[in-house]
C-alpha cells in the first residue's frame, strides 16, 4: 500500500487516527507535523479547508496526504465559529466562547467533521458527516479527551457533552462524529486494491 502522511500537530487527533485506522482497517499512517506552513484560506466550511490543504501538502511533499478538521456551526452566531474552531479556542478558549452566548436562547448548532485525501498530480477528494446538536451553559467533561467544542456540544437526544460520553463510553461518543473516516478508509482500501479505480467509482 502507498505511503500516507496524516498532516496534524494535535496529539489527540494523532492517537485517535493511528488506533482507529490500524485496529478497524489494518493499514497505518505517517503521522507528519510539516516542516512548512499550509496557508490558512477563508471558507464557509471545514470541507474546502481541508480539500485545500492537502492538495497544497501533497505537491509540496510529493506524497498522498491526509488530513482531518472538524467545525462548529452555531445558530445564533450565524455559523460562527464554523471552520475557525481553532482559531476561537486559541484567542478566548472555553469559558469566554460561552460567556459570549449565554443570554441566547437559541442553542442549535451542527457538528461538522471532514476527511481530506489527495496525492500528488490528482485532485482531491473529500468525505464529511457529523451530527446536530445544542451548545451547553457551562463547559462539562474533562478537557485532556477531546476538542475544545467536546466540552460543551450536546448532540440530539443526548444530556451529556461528547466530553462527557467519551468519559464513559468512547465508541459512542465518535458515532457522532458521523462517517467521514470510515467513508475514506473503504475507499482508500478499495483504490489500492485496484488500480484502474477512479473517484466516483468510474474505471
Amino acid at each position: 500500500m502507498e505511503k500516507l502522511i496524516y498532516l496534524t500537530t494535535n496529539k489527540f487527533k494523532m492517537e485517535e487516527a493511528n488506533l482507529f485506522f490500524k485496529s478497524k482497517y489494518g493499514f497505518d499512517l505517517e503521522i507528519m507535523d510539516p516542516s512548512f506552513e499550509i496557508p490558512e484560506i477563508q471558507a464557509k466550511n471545514c470541507a474546502d479547508v481541508v480539500k485545500f490543504s492537502v492538495k497544497y501538502a501533497a505537491e509540496k511533499l510529493g506524497y498522498p496526504v491526509l488530513k482531518s478538521d472538524s467545525g462548529l456551526y452555531i445558530e445564533c452566531l450565524g455559523g460562527l465559529p464554523g471552520p475557525y474552531n481553532a482559531y476561537f479556542d486559541k484567542q478566548i478558549g472555553v469559558e469566554k466562547f460561552l460567556k459570549l452566548i449565554k443570554n441566547e436562547e437559541n442553542r442549535n448548532a451542527r457538528l461538522e467533521h471532514t476527511y481530506g485525501y489527495c496525492a500528488p498530480g490528482e485532485e482531491p477528494i473529500v468525505f464529511s458527516g457529523g451530527s446536530l446538536g445544542t451548545i451547553s451553559y457551562e463547559s462539562k467533561g474533562n478537557p485532556e479527551l477531546g476538542r475544545w467544542h467536546d466540552m460543551f456540544f450536546i448532540p440530539e437526544c443526548e444530556n451529556r457533552t461528547l466530553c462527557e460520553i467519551r468519559e464513559q463510553n468512547p465508541e459512542y461518543e465518535a458515532t457522532f462524529y458521523g462517517t467521514a473516516a470510515d467513508d475514506f478508509a473503504k475507499w482508500y482500501i478499495e483504490k489500492n486494491n485496484n488500480k484502474t479505480f477512479k473517484i466516483g467509482g468510474i474505471k
